[in-house]
Formats: structure tokens, sequence, C-alpha cells
């Protein structure tokens, strides 16, 4: 096992002290539904029902981990798949059976629950932020019943999103193209984003066209999968008496319209940055004209060097020291204590990701290859993991819960810090310059590409709310506009990019995409007052991850002087995108 591999022991010793708990866990159920019909009866009511919740959260969410992980480790292990099924239908269980608190808490007379926190300081130490949650959104829940219908109707909700999925991943079959000695070369989902960074032009039209021509072909079914979705969310915010699906969603990230607004906005306003660099990348690649399949080519990139696992540790290790010694040795422990499980194995699950499990200790999951991103990668995973460590060291597990709105935040500071200080110790004039470019492709392809997926969506769902019909083409058109304001006159924009909407996943997780947006400006912020060594900044900034959802998203934001309603946040994000601009083209001309 070495260092190198998950310790699931930690969580459960064998499949018998699984099954176990999952027995004792639908026993405990019954200590919460016991007080069905009589929370209003007194504060400690509520207060005991939490505290009963809190024990079968903590517990479900150890078996779900525990089996998820299992199955990730071995996606072709039978028994594995059967644990992670058998844990998906309890947590749908134990979410029916627990439906019936917020509606019950919502519909108590006004002034109650106010009332119920000014007498119990136990329950407000304990649980004022999610009962003050019930209290603001009370017109936005409905009754016991229609509730618990609709967490019975949670799988029907997401069919459209399953069906695209199933579709796109495993019925797509893409031409395959001409690599560079005539031979025949597969396209993948995967694949795809190789070749668009491929320095070889005629690879990168060639992946272009072959992708879009599936898209194209098929493009009739994805609108009607799509607009199903987007239909379904305007339904239901309408059910739950919001003004619009984006009011919906905002309210529920714990954001706001204004901050949405606020972001496109301003966004808008920094197109010219996006267009300035666009034209850096065609000065670059040596050519007349630079096309929406070029963008993604850095082609200052050295040959990649290799970055053996221990390199890629110290190097993460050195650049998280500006966070001081309590987080650094905690992110020591988790790298030589089995948190992560590094290296690619056969059907393991792809990618990467943290999970924390609160009586436990966070778990990254990673397929380290020695390049480049795969370290970043570990940096940014590790942001996640310290997030859900410090909340979970100082919060119960409904308040250790924090929302996506800030659950980005802490990894890409973490991804932040370690490419400024990967800047800051080379010495080669191109190598910084290609480590720069590194950078501004990351933060142009997050706060540029996903502000333009956020406004296509509100596009979309402001014409659906106000009753238009809209068809494959309609939506084709809404996107390749978006696509040509954002790039500029100066870009070629090709026809086939108008079908790019179509295969974006996250767009049937409605107004999912901004939260990208909205995290790496708020990371920027971060970072660079980290960087500056503003006194008792990185304390402030420890201490708002320890809160974890304890307080309002944006008010924890606040406390690390993030205002995300606010222009002159997102100005500093734009102002250290310009600076890093300025020195890549100092580096280049001279």
């Amino acid at each position: 096992m070495g260092n190198y591999d998950w310790n699931l022991e930690e969580i459960f010793k064998d499949e018998e002290e699984v099954e176990e708990a999952i027995n004792r866990l639908y026993e405990e159920i019954e200590n919460v539904k016991k007080f069905k019909g009589h929370l209003g009866e007194s504060s400690n009511n509520v207060l005991e029902c939490h505290r009963n919740l809190a024990k079968l959260l903590e517990l479900e969410e150890k078996i779900y981990v525990y089996a998820m992980m299992k199955y990730h480790l071995n996606m072709a292990d039978n028994e594995a798949i059967k644990l992670y099924k058998k844990a998906e239908k309890m947590s749908a269980d134990l979410g029916v059976s627990v439906s019936f608190i917020s509606p019950e808490l919502s519909h108590l007379e006004d002034g109650k629950l106010e009332k119920f926190l000014e007498e119990n300081e136990e329950l407000r130490n304990e649980f004022e932020k999610v009962i003050t949650d019930i209290i603001k959104e009370k017109k936005h829940i409905l009754s016991a019943e229609v509730e618990s219908a609709l967490a019975n109707y949670t799988e029907v909700f997401s069919a459209s999103e399953n069906a695209y999925d199933i579709f796109t991943n495993t019925e797509f079959e893409f031409p395959q193209i001409k690599g560079k000695n005539g031979e025949n070369l597969e396209v993948t989902s995967a694949l795809f984003s190789k070749y668009l960074a491929d320095k070889d032009e005629s690879i990168r039209k060639q992946a272009f066209e072959s992708v879009y021509s599936l898209y194209q072909k098929h493009i009739n079914t994805i609108a009607e999968l799509y607009l199903t979705r987007v239909k379904q969310r305007v339904i239901s915010s309408r059910l739950r008496n919001y003004k619009s699906s984006l009011d919906s969603a905002t309210s529920n990230d714990d954001a706001s319209i204004e901050v949405y607004n606020t972001l496109l906005k301003e966004v808008n306003k920094n197109l010219n940055l996006n267009y300035d660099y666009m034209e850096v990348k065609r000065k670059l690649l040596g050519i007349d004209k630079l096309h929406v399949y070029d963008v993604y080519v850095n082609s200052l990139e050295q040959e990649e060097k290799e970055f053996e696992y221990g390199e890629g540790k110290e190097l993460v290790l050195e650049a998280l020291k500006v966070m001081g010694k309590d987080y650094l040795d905690t992110v020591k422990h988790a790298m030589d204590n089995n948190w992560i499980d590094v290296f690619e194995k056969k059907n393991k699950m792809s990618g990467g990701y943290s999970v924390g499990i609160h009586t436990v200790h966070p778990f990254i999951l990673l397929n380290y290859i020695k390049s480049l991103r795969d370290v970043s990668t570990l940096a940014h995973e590790l942001g996640h993991t310290m997030h859900s460590f410090y909340a979970s060291k100082n919060q119960n597990i409904i308040n250790a819960n924090y929302t996506i709105m800030v659950a980005e935040v802490a990894s890409t500071v973490n991804e932040i810090l370690l490419a400024n200080y990967l800047i800051s110790k080379e010495t080669d004039k191109m190598k910084k310059a290609s480590l720069i470019n590194e950078q501004l492709d990351m933060i142009r392809a997050t706060l540029f590409r996903q502000s333009m997926f956020a406004e296509f969506e509100k596009e979309v769902h402001s014409k659906i709310e106000a009753g238009e019909s809209l068809s494959s083409e309609n939506l084709n058109d809404i996107y390749y506009s978006l696509v040509k304001k954002y790039f500029g006159s100066d870009v070629v924009i090709d026809e086939d990019i108008k079908y790019e909407w179509a295969r974006i996943p996250h767009f049937y997780r409605c107004f999912y995409v901004y939260k990208y947006a909205t995290g790496i400006t708020s990371a920027i912020v971060i970072a660079s007052k980290i960087l500056q060594g503003e006194a008792g900044y990185v304390e402030k900034y420890i201490n708002m991850l320890s809160l974890g959802g304890a307080k309002g998203s944006l008010d924890l934001l606040k406390m690390v002087e993030v205002d995300l309603e606010k222009e002159d946040t997102y100005e500093i994000a734009f102002e250290y995108f310009r600076k890093n601009l300025e020195e890549l083209k100092n580096l280049i001309n001279n």
C-alpha cells in the first residue's frame, strides 16, 4: 500500500461492518421520524431532531463515500457496483424519510422559529444557520406532502441529464481524422482536448470538424433533452414561488441575482482583455487569422518535463509555505498517511476529486501521470481537502457543509499559489512565458468562457419563462452570437462552433457554471492578498474555511474582503489578468 493508496479500513474494516452500518442507519431513521408532527411543540424538539439528523447524516456520509470510493477504485467490480447502488438507494430513502423537517418548520406560525432561537441557546449555537435559512426560504417550501412527492420524483427530474450523458458518452462515435503521417486517428471526447492543443493546425481543424459534425447530426435530439431540463427548472421554480429559475438557483446557492448580473456586466466591460490575449495567441502561432479551434494551443510550451510524485509533492509544499505551519503540517500529513490514492489503476475512475468524511477525514482521488497539470491538480484537490478538514474540525456536519458558491475557492487559491511560485522560481525566459501563458489560459477558460456559458443559460431560461418556443436553431443562434461577442472581430468564428453548447454537460445543472467564474474571481483576490503578505490575512482566511457553511456564502467571502456584488472585486481579478498579460508580452517581445 505504501503512502500512495487509500486505506479504506479507516472507514470500515470490511463489508460486514458496512452492512451493519446500513442496517443501523435504517433503524436510527426512526429517531428523527418520531418528531414528525411534534416540531412545533418546543424548541427542544427542534434541537433534538436536528441532533439526531446530524448523527444520521454522519453515518450516511460514511457509508455512501466508502461505497463510492470502493466503486471508483475498480469500476468493473460487480460487488462494488452493487454496494454503491445500495448506498445510493439508502441515501434516497433517508432523503424521503427526513423531508418533513423543513416543510413542518416552515409552516409554523410567523415568529415561532425566531422565538425558539431566542429562548434556546443550544439550538442557537448548534443550528442557527439552518433555522434562519428555513425562515428566509419559508415562502419557497411547500407542504410536507408535496415536498415528499418532489423528493420521490428526484430521479425523474434528472432523466434528461442521464439520457444526455448516456447518449453522448456511449453512442457517439466521432469520424476518424488523419495524423501527420496520413495514419487514421481515433477521436473521442477525451482526445478532443488533446487534439485542440496540438501544434499542427490540420489536426486541430480536423478534430473540430469531426466532433461538431456529430453534434450537428444529433442537434435536434440534444436540443429537446436540454429544453426539457430547462422547462423542468422553470416549472419547479414557479411552483416554489421564485421570481425566476435564476432567482431559485442563486437563492439555493446562497448567492443573489445581483452577483450573477454583476459578474456578467464586469466581464462584458473587460472583454477587450480577452481580445488582446487572442491577438497575443495569434502572433505566437505565427498565423494571419486565429480560428476558434486555435485558442487552446500553448505555442510556448516546451517539451513537457516529467515530475515524479515526490517532486510534485515538494513543489506543492514549497508553494503552500505562505499558508503557515498549521496548514502545511496538515497537508504533509495528508500526503504521508494514505489520504490520497495517487496513481492510475486498471478500471479506476478517471480525473480527480476530493471528498470529505466528517467523522474520519477527507480523501483525494488522483490519476497522477507526472505532468505539471497533475502537480496543479494535487494542489487544487488539497485546497478542497483543507477546506473540508477545517470545516469538519470546527463544525457539526450540518454546518460543515459549505455551498458550491465557495467550494471552488480554496482549491483555486492553491492552484494560483502554485502557479505564482513556479513563475517566480523560473529563470528561463521562455519557460517563464509558457507558465504565465498557462495561467492566463486557466483564467480565460474559467472567467471569460464560463461567463459566456452563464450568459447563454440566462438568455435561454429567460426566453422559456417568457413563453417563447425555442428550437435547436434558436439555441445555435444564441450561442453563436455570444461566441462572436466574447472573442471579438479579429478571431474567425467558424460556423461549427454554434453547436458547442450541445457538448456542455454542465448546462443540465442549470446555472451552475457562473460559480466557476465567481470562484476564480474570489480566489484571485484571496491569493493576491496572501502573496502580498497582508498581516493577519492567512488567519482570517483559515477562519473563513473553518466556518464551513455556518454563515451565508456571501458573508463568508466578505470576511476575506471579497464582495461579489461589488464591481471592485472583479476589477482586482481583471487587473491580475492584465498584469500577467503585460508580463507575457514583455517576455516574448524582448
